[in-house]
């Protein structure tokens, strides 16, 4: 009798494994995983009038308009410029789009003149071509009123010596802004960008930028940290000379087509 009972209890256990391992299959066929869901996002970010929460709004709007320099990224603009010195006044409108960090397509108008001069220039990495008369064509060389360079707005961001937040404003357009005044360092910018120049008359240039007073005024936007207002102001003691500049940006990340144009054709 004992030597049956072995045989089926051998079985008895063979098949409950045969279950266990078929049940465990079944379990892995049938697990169900929770569905994935991205992250909430942020909160917005809020600043305040204090000089640390102003520090901050400062260099988070440098870092977004950085984050435009993709090399076919821009913004449009529009230009207010009048420079006092020598007992003459002059002033000039322009209208034109940048892409970063170095590229700048404008038409220029004088202003305040007998005979108003129109010029439209074209700037690419420092080298300037402009067009005006009746010929319509190219040339190399210099316009009356130089073309802005795009990295300068991030460069009076980053080399602010002091700053006053005026608090929040909107602007003509329904714009809702963080109005802050800044004191550049201009001995610090300039010999900045001293390092990363091997032209001496642009070398030059800089140095003689050093006694330089500029203040520039921003208008910041409250969602996304890019200026859509920047007055600049310059005193530069050492030729008498003050000039006051008006920007207003608007269509950031544009893709404008801006190439050197056909010289002399």
């Amino acid at each position: 009798m004992f030597r049956r009972i072995i045989p089926f209890t051998i079985l008895a256990v063979c098949l409950a494994a045969v279950a266990a391992l078929e049940t465990g299959c079944n379990e892995r066929e049938t697990k169900t995983y929770p569905i994935w869901l991205p992250d909430a996002a942020p909160p917005a970010k809020t600043y305040s009038t204090t000089p640390e929460s102003t520090s901050e709004l400062l260099k988070d709007s440098s870092d977004a308009i950085k984050a435009t320099y993709p090399p076919t990224e821009g913004v449009h603009f529009t230009l207010e410029s009048q420079t006092t010195g020598g007992g003459k006044t002059m002033s000039w409108r322009a209208e034109g789009d940048m892409i970063f960090p170095d590229r700048v397509k404008m038409t220029t108008r004088s202003l305040l003149t007998a005979d108003p001069v129109t010029e439209e220039v074209i700037d690419t990495g420092g080298q300037a071509y402009v067009r005006s008369g009746a010929d319509g064509a190219w040339h190399s060389g210099n316009p009356q009123l130089p073309a802005p360079d795009p990295q300068i707005i991030a460069n009076y961001l980053d080399f602010a010596r002091g700053s006053r937040n005026f608090g929040q404003e909107s602007l003509a357009g329904g714009q809702k802004t963080w109005h802050v005044q800044v004191d550049v360092d201009m001995g610090m910018l300039a010999f900045e960008a001293m390092n990363h120049t091997t032209d001496q008359s642009e070398a030059q240039r800089l140095d003689s930028m050093k006694s330089d007073s500029v203040t520039v005024d921003f208008w910041i936007g409250n969602d996304d940290r890019l200026p859509y207002q920047m007055v600049v102001k310059t005193t530069d003691p050492a030729r008498g000379q003050s000039e006051q500049q008006t920007f207003i940006f608007s269509r950031w990340k544009e893709h404008p087509a801006i190439a050197r144009p056909c010289i002399d054709c």
